[in-house]
């Protein structure tokens, strides 16, 4: 039987549900099927909206099909707003020098704006630390944070 994990986190500034496994049509097509489904394809995963999903519902519609670890909603299931209190990059400015660097390179809108929302990701992983102060351990550190536990692809990760 198949595994498949809910983890919560944030997309577009929005409290989620990412549905994270191993790639299967079959598997695919079951969660493309349930109530408001959607495709991140910069988070290479599917995902709900925390304030629409419904862990009974998609727990009922996947019994017996695959086994759902929900192990990581389980403090948040109940409160929301514990997601929503989450570090997340709307809480944290990019660096003006950035988006201008990116602007100088003749980079396109699409490449400024996935650019800026992998450096988000990067400075909320260490909210409390200047971004002047980061070793390349604590880069390396963040980009094997991503590998092993958010499984990212390798193109995304060439993108961080």
């Amino acid at each position: 039987m198949n595994n498949l994990r809910l983890i919560p986190d944030t997309h577009r500034h929005e409290p989620i549900v990412k549905a994270s496994f191993t790639y299967d049509r079959e598997l695919i097509a079951l969660v493309k099927a349930q109530k408001r489904a959607r495709w991140s394809q910069t988070l290479r995963s599917w995902y709900f909206l925390i304030k629409e999903f419904r862990l009974d519902a998609f727990y009922q519609a996947m019994k017996g099909k695959i086994y759902v670890d929900y192990s990581k909603l389980k403090d948040n299931t109940s409160t929301p707003k514990s997601i929503i209190s989450k570090p997340s990059e709307k809480t944290i400015a990019l660096p003006e020098a950035y988006e201008e660097q990116l602007i100088l390179k003749r980079y396109s809108q699409n490449t400024i704006k996935t650019y800026s929302s992998c450096f988000l990701k990067f400075m909320a992983f260490f909210e409390n630390k200047s971004i002047d102060l980061h070793t390349k351990k604590e880069i390396k550190t963040f980009l094997l944070h991503l590998i092993q536990h958010e499984k990212v692809s390798p193109s995304t990760q060439n993108r961080y």
